[in-house]
């Protein structure tokens, strides 16, 4: 993707609806760039795959989970 967007293109590579975006933009949630006369606006590939990276979560089951951390005793062992 080379060039800039706009919220109803946005709305169809993410796979969500045109309101959803227009509301996320009007709440402040993604970053845009506005047009000369401040009313349009658009985005670029750089904001697309920030607002992509920023719902990415890691696996929490499965073979793609990140290996959990045993609990470790802060209990001083003694010397027998």
């Amino acid at each position: 993707m080379d060039r800039l967007l706009d919220q109803r293109e946005l709305a169809e590579y993410l796979g969500v609806s045109f309101e959803t975006v227009r509301s996320w933009v009007k709440r402040g949630l993604v970053p845009i760039t506005r047009l000369p006369g401040g009313r349009q606006v658009r985005f670029t590939p750089e904001q697309v795959a920030a607002i992509v990276a920023a719902g990415e979560q890691p696996a929490i089951n499965g073979p793609m989970a990140a290996p959990r951390l045993r609990a470790v005793s802060l209990r001083k062992v003694s010397a027998a």
